[in-house]
């Protein structure tokens, strides 16, 4: 992940984070589930707990910059 720069908003800085978020993880997601079979399931965020169950070999939680993301495949 690149440093994102938002050009213009009016939102407040929280709601600007989250829809960020939200949109890493949606693309994250799509692209798994284009590429390898099944269901793929992401979190992106810059504070969250998790306990997950996933399929072997299927699992990666990492950090990049100020965003963690999770991913696993399940279902």
């Amino acid at each position: 992940m690149e440093k994102i720069e938002v050009k213009e908003t009016d939102m407040k800085p929280n709601l600007i984070d989250q829809t960020i978020d939200i949109d890493i993880a949606s693309f994250v997601k799509d692209t798994m589930e284009q590429r390898f079979a099944g269901t793929w399931h992401c979190v992106v965020g810059r504070s969250f707990g998790s306990r997950v169950s996933y399929e072997l070999e299927s699992f990666a939680l990492f950090k990049v910059n100020q965003h963690t993301v999770l991913i696993f495949k399940c279902g």
